[in-house]
């Protein structure tokens, strides 16, 4: 660069990271929140550019549309009537998935669809959500707000219940794209199970109220059978390719360029490549795993030096060089680390390569932990780095972290720092760590002395008592455990039912297990359908076993009943019992309960009883006169099966006439027998 040059301009997109060069670099950017335009100016459905709203460009050739034909998803079925009732109603719908699922290309078309002649807005990043509250947005012309990746927009300046809420009111149908680990981060769920990504309290609290007021749909990232099948019926090369080449990733993902990109990164580390790029693209990989979410390019630029070390015999490019290859956009999808808004100086790496190491199981290098500390601004930002670090086996390092935390009086650090502490065989420091949380007000403290408590053989019911009292389902469900165990079971099966209100799944199971022993099958198997419908493990045999249990049971009860009213003379229980006999073998008593009702003139049962010795037993002469009687009470089935059992004694005259007759009543199997005596 010419010396004349002490400063660099740095402007939108084009490079927000350090440069290699003397003299003075100046990184300009505005941190004003960017407003919303008059809704006249909002773009109309129809117009909508697809690119605009998230729709991954794929990988395409020369000459290759923009965009490959939409396939039809399996969920459209789900998604396009329920926007067409939201078109009605207004309404928050949310698409989850994972990272290039097609997510956006799904819920785009499906809004292009049900939507037409709406206007739409998708706000950036960094856009002040609030005056959306007051904005004039005249119903009648009906309006949508596009929110792809939903959980950028979850903040207090951003989407929350209120500005949902209100929106909804309005008619505002709001369409949004969220993924599932996102989406995990957002579940409300005890907190002992939280997963170790699981975001600070308020941010998962405030997730939580917004999702919960989502109609929520979900999309493989694998495609179905049918789709692959609709897929092979497009004429679409790059569709084609795709196809033949997708291997374990999902259709969108390589149409997305994912593998290419990854491809591109391995290549880079060659002689003559972009072992720098490389080495940044790792380094922002290796910076989000470990929880800097929003990633100054200092960062990256620090600790791409460990990486670089890494890569024998490389000549790296120079920074600017190394910074355009990691962000320009590849093959027309993506940039391997992207900006976060479009005057923003933080970045953050394609998801698709997140995933890729992640699931790699490869781990963050221990420079990375020093780094992180040093770039994140909030305790609670911090104390969930120390939440990864312990998730990645980085023991000392969480410790480091959560041990000033603990002394500032932060409960969650506290609570953590007595787990480790029990994992490290310290159980006295351990407890006293979970005394301090709990009195600070730790939803899972008391649970987890309890615990601690009684893997000692002390006692813990008071605290288990007390997690129960805050909702604990764990809690309750142990202290469900604990008086079944003293033989306290009156208040054992309370606590298992308040278990059940607080969503303990295996509570379902255990009640349905509790019910069952006590003989009420009914109730039981409505607990264990439930527990099957949340997969808990062993349900669907034993509930198997209950439903035999519970049919046999009743069976035994009809009969039992029928029998008491058959014994009194009422022929339709007589006739009821003989068939429910049958069914279960029992033919010798079956034939007794026919005899006496047809003795007494049941026409059914003087049916029955004349099939028996005719077909059954073979004595047509026996069951003849059973037979002329039911057939004289106007029954064409009798008549039928006289004019068989004649055949078989030889009456053929006769025997022709009755078929002859039940087939002119519409007897069916008389219709056909007549059939088969005419052919030659």
């Amino acid at each position: 660069m010419d010396s004349a040059h002490t400063s660099f301009d740095v402007h939108g997109n084009r490079i927000g990271g350090p440069t290699q060069f003397a003299g003075t670099q100046n990184n300009y950017y505005s941190a004003r929140p960017a407003s919303i335009p008059p809704p006249g100016t909002w773009t109309t459905v129809e117009r909508a550019d697809p690119l605009a709203f998230g729709v991954h460009r794929p990988r395409r050739q020369a000459g290759e549309r923009l965009l490959h034909p939409y396939v039809p998803r399996d969920v459209d079925v789900r998604v396009r009537p329920l926007i067409a009732r939201l078109r009605r109603t207004g309404g928050f719908l949310v698409l989850t998935g994972d990272s290039t699922a097609g997510k956006s290309r799904c819920a785009f078309e499906a809004m292009r669809a049900e939507l037409i002649g709406r206007r739409v807005w998708a706000p950036p990043r960094t856009a002040d959500l609030r005056p959306l509250a007051s904005l004039d947005l005249p119903s009648a012309e009906g309006w949508v707000l596009w929110l792809d990746d939903v959980e950028d927009y979850v903040r207090d300046e951003g989407l929350e219940p209120a500005l949902l809420s209100g929106l909804v009111d309005r008619g505002v149908v709001v369409l949004a794209t969220l993924r599932d680990d996102q989406a995990d981060r957002f579940q409300r769920r005890n907190l002992s199970r939280v997963s170790h990504e699981a975001p600070y309290a308020s941010l998962a609290n405030l997730g939580a109220r917004v999702l919960n007021m989502a109609e929520q749909t979900h999309l493989d990232r694998m495609w179905s059978r049918a789709e692959l099948s609709r897929a092979r019926e497009v004429d679409d090369p790059g569709l084609e390719e795709a196809l033949r080449h997708r291997g374990d990733y999902g259709i969108a993902e390589y149409l997305g360029a994912g593998p290419a990109l990854l491809d591109e990164m391995h290549r880079a580390c060659r002689a003559g490549g972009n072992p720098r790029g490389h080495a940044y693209v790792r380094a922002a990989v290796g910076l989000h795993r470990a929880g800097l979410l929003e990633i100054p390019f200092a960062a990256i630029e620090e600790l791409h030096l460990t990486y670089l070390k890494r890569i024998p015999g490389s000549r790296p490019e120079p920074a600017v060089e190394a910074f355009t290859w990691a962000t320009r956009v590849h093959y027309g999808a993506t940039g391997m680390i992207n900006p976060l808004g479009i005057d923003s100086v933080a970045w953050k790496p394609f998801d698709y390569l997140v995933e890729h190491f992640s699931q790699d199981e490869q781990p963050v290098h221990r420079d990375t932990w020093d780094i992180v500390r040093r770039y994140v601004r909030h305790d609670i930002h911090l104390y969930l780095v120390g939440v990864l670090a312990a998730a990645f086996g980085e023991d000392d390092v969480a410790e480091s972290i959560w041990c000033p935390l603990a002394d500032s009086g932060n409960a969650d650090a506290l609570f953590r720092l007595a787990l480790l502490r029990s994992r490290q065989g310290n159980p006295a420091e351990s407890e006293a760590l979970l005394h301090r949380a709990a009195d600070l007000g730790h939803e899972d403290a008391p649970y987890g002395l309890g615990l601690l408590l009684r893997d000692q053989g002390r006692q813990c019911e008071v605290q288990w008592r007390r997690a129960a009292a805050d909702g604990n389902a764990e809690a309750t469900y142990h202290l469900s455990e604990l008086m079944h165990d003293q033989g306290r079971n009156a208040e054992s099966e309370m606590w298992l039912r308040v278990a059940l209100e607080h969503g303990h799944g295996e509570a379902l199971y255990t009640l349905g297990v509790l019910l069952a022993q006590r003989k009420q099958y009914r109730e039981s198997e409505r607990w264990l359908w439930e527990a099957v419908h949340q997969h808990i493990d062993g349900t669907e045999e034993f509930l198997d076993s209950v439903i035999r249990l519970r049919e046999v049971r009743e069976v035994t009860q009809d009969i039992e009943e029928l029998r008491n009213e058959a014994r009194k003379g009422d022929w339709d229980a007589s006739f009821a019992l003989a068939g429910f006999l049958t069914s279960l073998g029992e033919l010798k008593e079956a034939e007794h309960w026919w005899h006496r009702a047809a003795h007494a003139g049941h026409p059914e049962a003087t049916l029955r009883y004349g099939l028996l010795l005719s077909i059954v037993r073979g004595e047509q002469e026996d069951g003849e006169p059973w037979l002329r009687l039911a057939a004289n009470s106007g029954s064409m089935e009798a008549t039928y099966w006289l004019g068989l059992n004649l055949g078989m004694q030889k009456g053929m005259r006769e025997s022709l006439q009755l078929i002859t007759l039940a087939a002119q009543a519409g007897h069916p199997d008389a219709a056909e027998h007549l059939k088969k005596r005419l052919e030659p």
